[in-house]
């Protein structure tokens, strides 16, 4: 079996931002959830005021598109059949990398999601019976990631790409492994290091679609060329 490396890449997940950290819209959140400003997730349905002069905001601020992307992907077919030939990386919009064990049951109410989200940043590991589920990687480089993997088999999927036919574009790659790189942010464009880590840009639709819809059209294409 072939392997698939999923990165959903330049996701709008984060902690608060320092310098949002004393704003009266943030301590309020933060005191009626019993937490610290410092320790709260970036989300622009509460912080959408606060926010609005960050840099790159509209790229921000969003883990839902995030927590859509991962209920999708781990309860797919192509994760439950084969789950030790699927590796999983969260890469954030400020360059962090979140290893995530295919085999995890994420929650499916959006606010536990969040609360998990938020251990995962404080305690670097989430673990049970000495399983590791996520994992926040410590300097990695995505390039350190995906070394094994040539360059013409690291699939990025953008509106701007070459259009393609699904799942007919897969049967080539049947027996390769494969990256299959997706952003999970809701506007603006991939980062630069994402850019270089691959030669081949496609599109599967003229126009830009949601990153959970790119991700079930792209993982039932993978699935049903190599199951």
């Amino acid at each position: 079996m072939p392997k698939t490396i999923i990165l959903l890449a330049d996701s709008s997940i984060e902690l608060m931002p320092l310098r949002l950290t004393n704003n009266e819209i943030i301590k309020k959140y933060a005191k009626k959830r019993g937490k610290q400003p410092s320790t709260v997730i970036l989300d622009s349905s509460y912080h959408h005021k606060a926010m609005s002069k960050l840099p790159e905001s509209k790229k921000r601020g969003r883990p839902d598109i995030l927590h859509f992307c991962l209920q999708n992907l781990i309860g797919s077919p192509l994760i439950r059949s084969n789950p030790e030939s699927i590796e999983i990386y969260v890469h954030t919009i400020n360059n962090k990398i979140l290893k995530i064990n295919p085999e995890t049951r994420l929650p499916k109410n959006y606010n536990r999601f969040i609360g998990l989200m938020e251990q995962v940043f404080s305690k670097k590991v989430i673990k049970t019976n000495e399983k590791t589920l996520i994992e926040l990687l410590e300097n990695p480089s995505i390039e350190e990631l995906i070394v094994d993997i040539p360059k013409e088999n690291r699939l990025i999927f953008s509106s701007k790409g070459s259009l393609i036919k699904l799942p007919e574009y897969f049967i080539d790659y049947s027996k390769k492994d494969l990256v299959l790189i997706i952003g999970a942010f809701p506007h603006s464009y991939f980062s630069e290091n994402i850019l270089r880590s691959s030669n081949k840009m496609l599109s599967i639709y003229p126009q830009s679609i949601e990153a959970w819809v790119v991700l079930n059209r792209v993982i039932f294409s993978r699935e049903i060329t190599i199951l």
